[in-house]
């Protein structure tokens, strides 16, 4: 699982580094520890650099939403909706931060609410791959495979190519294939079959 944020993660990084200025070092050393698989030092580090008041509201929104990540890999799931809720305060265009929060209502297994922010999420950007195989992973947790295999196809048609759109295709791509024609049980989806990436950076 730790492989699968630290991939999903980079899509995010390029926008703390475009905001620069004062207290961007901290939100990178954020990021940095979004790359590493300890979920607590991604959670230590990353409200430290929260506590800096240089951060402006983008900058913060992505720094939040980052700490988000760790709480979610870590499955405190009430403080992940909560870090991702306050990053849509800041900046309530990150479609980053919507997706994200959907997994962690999906996870708490409210899925009405985990599809909500789905669609939210491609509402804002309807290119956004991790969404569309997320909703797959939903459908696939309500039993509605026919739906999922809908939503995973959608996914393998994307054209972007960042490192989130490429491994949502790719888990789709596996997903179908564990699916097959239906006849037979399919697998169910791996606790890491989700198509986080980081808690909440937004573009």
């Amino acid at each position: 699982m730790g492989v699968v944020m630290r991939r999903l993660a980079i899509a995010m990084f390029s926008l703390a580094a475009l905001s620069g200025g004062a207290g961007a070092q901290s939100a990178d050393d954020c990021y940095q520890a979004t790359l590493r698989q300890d979920d607590q030092e991604i959670i230590r580090i990353c409200s430290a650099a929260l506590r800096s008041a240089s951060l402006d509201d983008r900058l913060r929104s992505i720094t939040v939403s980052n700490r988000g990540l760790g709480y979610l890999r870590d499955k405190q799931y009430d403080k992940a909706i909560v870090d991702f809720s306050d990053a849509l305060l800041l900046n309530p265009r990150n479609p980053y931060s919507f997706n994200f929060r959907g997994e962690a209502w999906r996870e708490k297994g409210n899925l009405d609410r985990a599809f909500a922010d789905f669609e939210q999420t491609l509402r804002i950007d309807p290119a956004f791959t991790g969404a569309i195989y997320n909703r797959g992973i939903t459908f696939e947790r309500q039993g509605d495979l026919s739906s999922a295999r809908a939503e995973y196809r959608k996914a393998l048609a994307t054209r972007g190519d960042s490192a989130l759109d490429q491994w949502a295709r790719e888990r789709s791509r596996e997903r179908l294939a564990a699916l097959g024609d239906g006849a037979q049980r399919p697998q169910q989806p791996r606790s890491d079959d989700r198509g986080r990436g980081t808690g909440g950076r937004d573009r």
